[in-house]
């Protein structure tokens, strides 16, 4: 049941307070994270694949999206959202509903569009297979992402249409009526709900799309288990859903209305993180391959490192390439440049000696079916000096 307010109560100056911080603590620090790594896939984008393809536009506008809700909800926040009721003014109370009415709107869009840039990007993925089912997944994908934008604008209407007058709906001391917050409010779980399992759907359908790419096993499984994390997104849908049922409950909703609208955000933040794993794989790959050849560059060749060969016995000394008489070099892909090394000691080496020199050749090889519609720059699963 809802708390009842005490006999004698104060009204409050700063309304901020309850759970209020909590709602900012747990939003913001979620924002930062996606922050972060949208930043990564910019860079990504533009240093290192090189392109923008749609999947990177969706994501940005869910951000953007996202940020401005963020902002909307602070501001709510601010106004006294999270705190108790009769510990606010009328005029706080009412700036406090208008604002998290306008960020709740907002964040419903935002997962909107984090869900298209995913299927984006699956249909880009999808695009290098040579399923004969192509056709038809490429259908589903789009009567997926084209329900939940009719869904998210019907429950923008719904919403908007709840009250007579519109402004009654944050502000209940205006005059009117709000004989639509039932439809509302069962709009808000079928969309709730339909939102969760295209979460699931998308986080499930990448084990048929990425089963058909000509790539190892080894990446197909690692590329699926970076594409389910849309569970855990559908994990936030659903439990925004449950928590629709539990305010209307409430008398107190300026207070318990914080679970609601920490899972809404939630579900927000995580589809735009969570999307943005796959297409930062180019970003992995690089910094793997600096790591290992900044690893492999620790072991310097400064002064003489002897060893013995197996095959007859004989001492071997390496020497540094300043000894080498005429010193040709090539760089391979751990950053060696050193291509040439003397098999005997400087003072029997005179030009007449032993000089054993290695010749890297790197090349890079399609396989058999894949068209340059599949390069590493529509597909960003390359890895440096590998072809899938």
């Amino acid at each position: 049941m809802a708390a009842r307010p005490p006999a004698t109560h104060v009204i409050l100056t700063d309304p901020y307070g309850g759970k209020g911080a909590t709602i900012m603590a747990a939003t913001w620090a979620q924002a930062a994270v996606a922050l972060t790594f949208m930043l990564l896939r910019t860079y990504t984008n533009v240093f290192i694949v090189k392109s923008f393809k749609w999947d990177y536009f969706w994501a940005m506008l869910s951000f953007v999206c996202a940020m401005i809700a963020q902002a909307m909800i602070t501001i709510s926040c601010l106004s006294g959202l999270g705190n108790h009721t009769w510990l606010l003014w009328g005029p706080q109370l009412a700036k406090a509903n208008l604002y998290a009415w306008i960020g709740q709107i907002i964040c419903i869009h935002s997962i909107g569009f984090g869900k298209i840039a995913v299927i984006a990007f699956l249909l880009r993925i999808q695009s290098g297979t040579n399923s004969k089912s192509k056709t038809y997944l490429r259908y589903f994908l789009y009567f997926v992402a084209i329900s939940n934008i009719i869904l998210n604008i019907n429950q923008t209407v719904l919403i908007l249409l709840s009250c007579n007058p519109t402004a009654k709906l944050w502000d209940h001391s205006l005059p009117g009526s709000c004989g639509g917050e039932e439809r509302h409010t069962h709009g808000g779980y079928f969309q709730g709900s339909w939102a969760a399992v295209s979460d699931v759907v998308l986080a499930l359908y990448p084990v048929i799309v990425f089963w058909n790419l000509k790539i190892s096993l080894r990446m197909k499984i690692g590329l699926c288990l970076l594409m389910a994390g849309g569970l855990v997104a559908a994990v936030g849908g659903v439990m925004k859903t449950i928590n629709i049922k539990f305010i209307e409950a409430q008398d107190d909703k300026n207070y318990f209305i914080a679970n609601l609208v920490i899972w809404a955000y939630t579900e927000s933040w995580l589809i735009i993180i969570l999307g943005c794993l796959p297409p930062l794989r180019p970003l992995f790959v690089t910094m793997f391959y600096r790591l290992h050849s900044t690893y492999k560059g620790s072991y310097k060749r400064s002064g003489y490192y002897n060893h013995t060969s197996d095959a007859d016995n004989v001492p071997i000394q390496m020497y540094p390439a300043s000894h080498t008489a005429s010193a040709h070099k090539a760089t391979n892909m751990f950053g060696d440049t050193e291509s040439e090394r003397k098999i005997l000691p400087p003072a029997t080496f005179n030009g007449d000696g032993i000089l054993r020199t290695t010749q890297v050749h790197v090349h890079a090889d399609r396989k058999e079916g894949q068209t340059s519609s599949d390069s590493d720059d529509d597909l960003p699963l390359a890895t440096p000096g590998k072809a899938y």
